[in-house]
C-alpha cells in the first residue's frame, strides 16, 4: 500500500517504474509456506498450512493488485547481483522508502543492513532521495554508524517517518533531516477509493461494526475488544489470517485484499489497533479509534504518528487507559492538521526531484 500511495505522488513529476527487489528475508516472509530449522519454524509451517488456503488467496489478490496498479510482474524479480551488475541503472531520480528498510532486524536473517535500501548501487548524476524511510524502534550501533554516514553522504534529501528518527540521524549526518508521513496519508480517502475503485455506496459489512485489525494479540487487547463491545454493542468484524479469532468475533476475514482492506477501513464504526498502518487508515479515515501498544516493541512509530496529530490519548498503553474508547476527539482540527502535514511532506519531496 506504501508503494502505491509512493507511485501515486511521484507520478505528478514524471514518468515512474518501481524496482521490484527481492530482498532475500522479505521474499522469504512472502512463501505461501514457510520454514526455519527450530521449534518456532516448525510451529510457522503447520500454521502455514492450515491456512493454506487464505493465505494464498491474500498472496494472490496482492500480487494482482502489485502487478495492475505499480506495472512490475512479481515473477520477475530483481535481485541484489542483478542491481549491483547495472541492470536498472537508467533513471534520473531514485527514491527509497518508506517502511523500515533501514531496519537490520527486519530486512536480514543476520541482522545486517542491507546497502540495496540505502541505494548503493545509484551512480552520479542521479539523484537519490529518501522518503519517509524507517528503522522502526532499532537504533544504529557503534559499528554500524560509520557504514550508515558512508551510504547516506551522497543523499540529495533524507527524510524519515518518526521524529525520533529525524533527531537521531540529524545529529550522527550533521545535516537536516526531515520528518514526513508515511505514504499511505498522502492521499485523502477520496482519493484511496477513487484509485482503487471503490463504490463510495458499497459495503462489504451492512450493519455497522467495530473493526479489530492487529498483529500481536495478547489478553490486554482482548479486554479492549471486549469493553467496546460491553460499551458500544457493535458487531466485530477481525482482519488477520490467523486460524481462529483471538476473542470472540461475529465476522473474521482472514483473506482480505487491499481493496477489501481498505473498504473495511472506510466503513467503520470504531477501529481497535497495534499496527502503525492501521493507526494511519483511521487517521486519515477520521475513524473513531485507540491503538494499543504493540506488545513486541515499544510502540515509537505509533507514538511519533499520534504526537503530531495531538492524539496521545488514542493510545492505549495498559489496561486502566481503556476509558479512552469512550473519549472523542477534534476532528475538525484533525482535518486541518493532517492536510498540512500533507502539504509539508509532498513540499520535502517535490523540491527533492524538482530542484
Amino acid at each position: 500500500m506504501q508503494a502505491f500511495a509512493t507511485k501515486k505522488i511521484l507520478s505528478r513529476y514524471g514518468e515512474v517504474e518501481t524496482i521490484n527487489y527481492g530482498n532475500p528475508r522479505l521474499q522469504y516472509k512472502s512463501n505461501l509456506i514457510r520454514f526455519e530449522p527450530s521449534i518456532q519454524g516448525i510451529k510457522m509451517m503447520i500454521h502455514d498450512i492450515l491456512r493454506f488456503k487464505d493465505r494464498n488467496k491474500v498472496v494472490n489478490q496482492f500480487k494482482k493488485f502489485i502487478e495492475f496498479n505499480l506495472n512490475m510482474n512479481l515473477s520477475k524479480l530483481v535481485t541484489r547481483q542483478d542491481i549491483q551488475t547495472g541492470v536498472i541503472n537508467d533513471f534520473d531520480v531514485y527514491v527509497c522508502g518508506s517502511d523500515q528498510i533501514w531496519n537490520p532486524k527486519v530486512v536480514s536473517k543476520n541482522g545486517e543492513l542491507d546497502p540495496i535500501y540505502f541505494l548503493s548501487f545509484v551512480n552520479k548524476p542521479a539523484k537519490k532521495i529518501s522518503y519517509a524511510s524507517s528503522m522502526g524502534s532499532y537504533r544504529f550501533k557503534n559499528s554500524e554508524k560509520a557504514k550508515v554516514k558512508d551510504l547516506l553522504k551522497d543523499f540529495t534529501t533524507i527524510s524519515v517517518r518518526e521524529s525520533d528518527t529525524q533527531e537521531m540521524l540529524s545529529q550522527l549526518l550533521e545535516r537536516e533531516v526531515f520528518h514526513v508521513l508515511d505514504p499511505t496519508l498522502l492521499l485523502s480517502k477520496e482519493e484511496w477509493l477513487e484509485a482503487l475503485k471503490i463504490d463510495r455506496n458499497y459495503r462489504s459489512q451492512k450493519e455497522d461494526y467495530i473493526l479489530v485489525y492487529v498483529v500481536q494479540k495478547t489478553p490486554s487487547l482482548k479486554k479492549v475488544v471486549e469493553f467496546a463491545v460491553n460499551q458500544f454493542g457493535k458487531k466485530v468484524v477481525i482482519i488477520d489470517q490467523a486460524f481462529k479469532p483471538f476473542t470472540k468475533a461475529d465476522f473474521h476475514i482472514r483473506d482480505a485484499g487491499p481493496i477489501e482492506f481498505i473498504d473495511l477501513f472506510s466503513n467503520a464504526s470504531l477501529v481497535i489497533t497495534d499496527s502503525f498502518h492501521g493507526t494511519c487508515f483511521s487517521i486519515n479515515f477520521k475513524k473513531p479509534f485507540v491503538a494499543v501498544r504493540p506488545a513486541w516493541h515499544g510502540g515509537n512509530r505509533i507514538e511519533s504518528l499520534l504526537n503530531l496529530f495531538n492524539l496521545k490519548d488514542r493510545f492505549i498503553s495498559d489496561e486502566k487507559d481503556i476509558y479512552k474508547l469512550t473519549v472523542d476527539f477534534d476532528y475538525k482540527f484533525l482535518e486541518k492538521q493532517l492536510q498540512d502535514e500533507r502539504e509539508k511532506s509532498i513540499q520535502v519531496l517535490s523540491s527533492s526531484i524538482v530542484s
